[in-house]
């Protein structure tokens, strides 16, 4: 049973970042999930959804971009295992990643897609390492000097 209380319209304030829960939703977003989704955040665990970012785990729907990741991104890095890439995803780290289940489309010059949702400034890419649009990303993984 619920408990209806009436607040002042006042006090009331909209939070985008609220979900539900089993089929998360973000308000403002159009990425789902059978799991949490973490607002505003540019890491993702599981099956979860960032709000707002450029790459969607599973078949949840895709946020400004054309790409879907269909495996499991680890929260605050590139990839699982190390830099190792995502099982049944893509290639592995430096190399080549085009494995059917992820498409950087917007992106025409990143060559080395690993899956990661760290990425922070790039709304194109769904986890580009060495993209001109992601120097955040680029740094904290030692590639200051890469050029693609």
């Amino acid at each position: 049973m619920f408990t209806v209380v009436k607040t002042p319209d006042s006090d009331i304030s909209t939070v985008e970042s609220q979900a539900t829960s089993a089929s998360a939703v973000v308000a403002g977003s159009a990425a789902t999930s059978t799991s949490a989704v973490v607002a505003g955040s540019v890491a993702t665990v599981a099956s979860t959804a960032v709000a707002g970012s450029a790459a969607t785990v599973a078949s949840a729907g895709v946020v400004s971009s054309a790409a879907t990741v269909a495996s499991t991104a680890v929260a605050g890095s590139i990839a699982t295992a190390g830099s190792a890439a995502v099982a049944g995803s893509i290639a592995t780290a430096m190399s080549l990643a085009v494995a059917g289940s992820i498409a950087c489309a917007a992106c025409a010059f990143c060559k080395r897609c690993v899956a990661c949702l760290a990425c922070v400034g790039c709304t194109n890419c769904v986890g580009c390492v060495g993209c001109y649009n992601c120097s955040g990303l680029r740094f904290a993984v030692g590639l200051r000097d890469v050029h693609v």
